[in-house]
């Protein structure tokens, strides 16, 4: 997102998808447009929320199974 809702914001994101691969959550860094180019963004930021998400849905494959079976359901609310 550049600037989109009001002038300053600057943001990269990308989805953390769950284990039935909808979107779950998400990782954002957002930074101010006065201070970091769009250039500067790409170049330096956009690389770690593909990154973030990626291992934190290596993490949930791993935990989910074992919450589920902790709390004796395997249906999460």
């Amino acid at each position: 997102m550049d600037q989109e809702w009001e002038e300053g914001p600057r943001s990269v994101a990308a989805p953390v998808r769950g284990r039935d691969g909808g979107v779950a959550a998400a990782v954002s860094i957002p930074v101010h447009a006065g201070r970091n180019s769009v250039e500067a963004v790409r170049r330096d930021l956009l690389p770690h929320p593909p990154a973030t998400a990626a291992a934190i849905e290596a993490d949930l494959r791993i935990t989910d199974p074992a919450r589920a079976a902790s709390r004796g359901s395997a249906t999460h609310r």
